[in-house]
C-alpha cells in the first residue's frame, strides 16, 4: 500500500513545472521527502526551507518515517484534513515514545477522539476555556510572571526559556487544573523532568514519579464537589459514562503537555523575534496595546505547535494523492502559515498584518482547533507585558546563537540574553 500510494505522490510532484531544471529538483525534492523525519533535530534549523520544496513539488509528500506517512504542506489541503474528521482520524502514533505502561494503548479523551465522541468532551470542557474564564485566570497569571521577573531582573543575563517561558506556563496549567498552590511547584518539577530527560531510564525513572502524582490528584478528586477542570472530568459521566482512571491519567498528561510546552515554545520565539529585531522590541514595550497583534503574528510565522498526525480511515484523495484506510498523514501547521498561495509574504514576520477571511491554522483547524487558544493569548500577552516593563532592553548575549527545535513543537532550546542593569 504504502508503496503504491508513494508512486502517486512522486508522479504529481514530478511532472510540476516547465522546465529541464525545475523537473530536477522536484525529483530531488521527492527524494528528499522519502527520508524526511518531522523529530529528527537536524531538520529544525532549515524546517521552512524544506516543508517550502515539498509545497511546490509534491505538496503531499510520502516520507518512510515511522512506517510512512504522507506529509501534508499547504493551506487548503491542512484544512480538508484537519475538517475531516470522519476521514482522518485524531487517534494516530506517528513516533510517540511512551514512557508510562498505564498509559499503553490508551485512547484519551478528547485529544483522540472524533466526531460525536470528542463534541461530547468538548462541550464539558469549553466553560473552562472561554475569553471570560481565561480572563479570571489573569491575576494569578500576573503574579506568578512578575515573581520569576524579580527573580532575573537584578542579575543583567538570563536565560529566557529556562528562566521565565517554562516557568510561568506549568504554574498556570496547574491552577486550571485545580491543583493546590502548594503542590504546583512539584508538578512543574515532574514536568520539566520529562521533557529534559537524558535518557530513556530517566524518563521511565520520572514518568513513574509524574504518573504516581498525577494519580493521587485524580483519586483526591473522588466523590468531592469543586470548580476546576479536573474534578469536574473525574466526576462527570461524558458521553454517557464515567472515564476510567488510565484515561483520566492520558488526558491529564496531555493536558499539562498542551497547556505548557506549547505557551512555552510560543513565548521562547516571540522573545527570540524582540531580543533580535531591537526596533521592534522598543515599539511594542512603548506601546504595550501592540503586544496582542504581536502574540498573534508569532502564532502565525512560528507556530509552536508544528506537525501533529492523523489517521486515514476512509479511502480518499488529497491534492492529488490517492490515500487508502490505513494510512497516516502529517499536518505541518507551521508550513500552512507560510503558504504562498494564502500568505504571499509568509516568512517575513509583520506586526500589524492585515487578517485574510480565511484565518492562519497556527491555533489548528477543525473540531480540534486549540480549546485552550484565549486562556494562551492571555498568558503570552501577560508574559510580554511583564517583561517588557522591567527588561525593554533584552538583547542576545554577544555570540549566542539560539538553536530552533521542530517536531511535534517548535520552540528555542534556549535564548542566553543580557541587559544593562542601573547602578
Amino acid at each position: 500500500m504504502g508503496a503504491r500510494v508513494a508512486r502517486a505522490g512522486d508522479v504529481v510532484g514530478a511532472v510540476r513545472g516547465d522546465g529541464t531544471e525545475e523537473s530536477a529538483e522536484a525529483v530531488e525534492t521527492v527524494a528528499l521527502a522519502r527520508g524526511f523525519d518531522h523529530q529528527d533535530p537536524a531538520v529544525a534549523g532549515e524546517i521552512h526551507d524544506i516543508l517550502g520544496r515539498f509545497r511546490r513539488h509534491c505538496p503531499v509528500a510520502f516520507s518512510e518515517a515511522y512506517g510512512g506517512m504522507h506529509v501534508v504542506t499547504r493551506y487548503a489541503d491542512i484544512r480538508q484534513v484537519a475538517q475531516r474528521g470522519e476521514t482522518f482520524s485524531s487517534a494516530v502514533d506517528l513516533g510517540a515514545v511512551v514512557v508510562v505502561p498505564e498509559i499503553a494503548g490508551v485512547r484519551a479523551p478528547l485529544f483522540e477522539l472524533d466526531l460525536a465522541e470528542h463534541t461530547g468532551w468538548r462541550r464539558h470542557l469549553q466553560r473552562f476555556f472561554t475569553p471570560a474564564a481565561a480572563a479570571r485566570h489573569e491575576p494569578y497569571i500576573r503574579r506568578v510572571s512578575r515573581e520569576a521577573v524579580a527573580r532575573i531582573a537584578p542579575r543583567g543575563r538570563a536565560d529566557l526559556v529556562a528562566e521565565y517561558a517554562a516557568v510561568v506556563p506549568l504554574l498556570v496549567v496547574g491552577e486550571l487544573l485545580g491543583v493546590p498552590e502548594p503542590q504546583r511547584p512539584r508538578l512543574a518539577e515532574l514536568a520539566r523532568g520529562l521533557t529534559t530527560a537524558s535518557g530513556a531510564e530517566e524518563a521511565a525513572r520520572v514518568g513513574r514519579d509524574y504518573a504516581e502524582f498525577l494519580l493521587g490528584q485524580i483519586r483526591d478528586r473522588r466523590g468531592r464537589a469543586g470548580g476546576d477542570l479536573l474534578t469536574s472530568v473525574v466526576n462527570t459521566e461524558i458521553n454517557g459514562r464515567a472515564a476510567t482512571e488510565p484515561e483520566l491519567l492520558k488526558f491529564v498528561f496531555l493536558m499539562i503537555a498542551a497547556g505548557n510546552l506549547t505557551t512555552t515554545d510560543q513565548l521562547a520565539s516571540a522573545l527570540l523575534v524582540l531580543a533580535e529585531e531591537e526596533g521592534l522590541r522598543r515599539r511594542v514595550a512603548a506601546a504595550p496595546e501592540l503586544i496582542g497583534d504581536l502574540v498573534e503574528e508569532c502564532v502565525r510565522h512560528e507556530s509552536a505547535v508544528a506537525a501533529t498526525g492523523r489517521a486515514v480511515v476512509a479511502d480518499t484523495e488529497l491534492g492529488g494523492v490517492p490515500l487508502a484506510a490505513g494510512d497516516r498523514v502529517l499536518i505541518t501547521w507551521g508550513s500552512g502559515n507560510r503558504d504562498e498561495e494564502h500568505f504571499p509574504d509568509g516568512g517575513e514576520f509583520r506586526l500589524g498584518r492585515s487578517r485574510p477571511r480565511k484565518p492562519h491554522v497556527g491555533w489548528g483547524a477543525g473540531a480540534h482547533r486549540c480549546l485552550g487558544m484565549h486562556l494562551a493569548r492571555v498568558e503570552l500577552r501577560v508574559l510580554l507585558e511583564e517583561l517588557l516593563a522591567a527588561i525593554p532592553e533584552f538583547r542576545l548575549e554577544p555570540g549566542a546563537a539560539p538553536e530552533r527545535t521542530y517536531g511535534v513543537i517548535r520552540g528555542v532550546r534556549s535564548l542566553p540574553v543580557t541587559w544593562p542593569v542601573p547602578g
